[in-house]
Parts: C-alpha cells; sequence; structure tokens
C-alpha cells in the first residue's frame, strides 16, 4: 500500500525496492501504525539518499524466540550513530541541513512502536546507510 501511494516519488528518484516477507506472514498490530511507521521509514530512505545514487531500499521480516522483526535497511547517506543515538527518536531533532526536516518522523516511529508494545533499534554509518530493526513481541 505505502509503494503505491508513494509511487510518483519512487518512479522520479529511480528508487528500487528488495522486499521479502517470508518470515512473517502476518502482524497484528495497528494498521494505521504499521503504515506510519512504513511511510515514515520508506520516506526518509529517499529524502536521505546520496546525491545522484538512486535508493535501494531493503525491507525484510525475520522471526526469532521472542517474536517478529521487519528490517529496514537503505544506501543513503546515512548519519554519525556517536552524535545522534540519544537523540534520534526525540521530537524536533535534526541532525541533516535537509530543507524538508522537521524532526517528527523517527518521534513517530518511536511513539507508534511503542504503543504498539514494540521496540526499534537503529544502526548507521555516515555514507553508508541506514537499518531500522522493528521488533514486535508475539
Amino acid at each position: 500500500n505505502i509503494v503505491g501511494s508513494l509511487q510518483s516519488l519512487i518512479e522520479e528518484t529511480e528508487t528500487s525496492f528488495e522486499i521479502d516477507f517470508s518470515e512473517i506472514e502476518f502482524l497484528k498490530v495497528n494498521k494505521f501504525y504499521l503504515n506510519s511507521i512504513f511511510l515514515n521509514l520508506i520516506t526518509n530512505s529517499i529524502k536521505y539518499a546520496k546525491p545522484g545514487i538512486p535508493p535501494i531500499i531493503s525491507i525484510s521480516s525475520k522471526k526469532n524466540e521472542t517474536g517478529s522483526q521487519i528490517h529496514f535497511v537503505d544506501n543513503g547517506t546515512g548519519f554519525d550513530m556517536g552524535k545522534s543515538e540519544n537523540r534520534l527518536f526525540e521530537l524536533h531533532q535534526k541532525f541533516t541541513d535537509h530543507k524538508d526536516s522537521k524532526g517528527i518522523g523517527l518521534y513517530l516511529v518511536k511513539s507508534y512502536m511503542n504503543s504498539l508494545g514494540g521496540d526499534i533499534d537503529v544502526k548507521s554509518k555516515t555514507g553508508v546507510g541506514t537499518s531500522f530493526i522493528l521488533s514486535f513481541k508475539d
């Protein structure tokens, strides 16, 4: 659904996706929250792509002993975890001079994950990309 709603942006930026939901067939969570989480993470991956390099976004599912995980990985600009990690999910925190940055998206993602009883982890490296792991308890 999210990819369809962003189709013109995806085509304009030549974004490609690698999607594999083979390990998780269903997630019993609030659909609105999940759609908002996906929308924010996908649009961030596109917004913070490396100039001149089409974004590649990998979204995959993993099942483990405690529940289910969704992994989002991109090849974007990334960021310095040492400078940003403690404030990353706080409201109005910006780590770039990008004109569209408002510091709200990741705050919402974290809030929605908390409301769903889940958690979010992030790893990023400047110039390499960013990885988010959404963990849901079964």
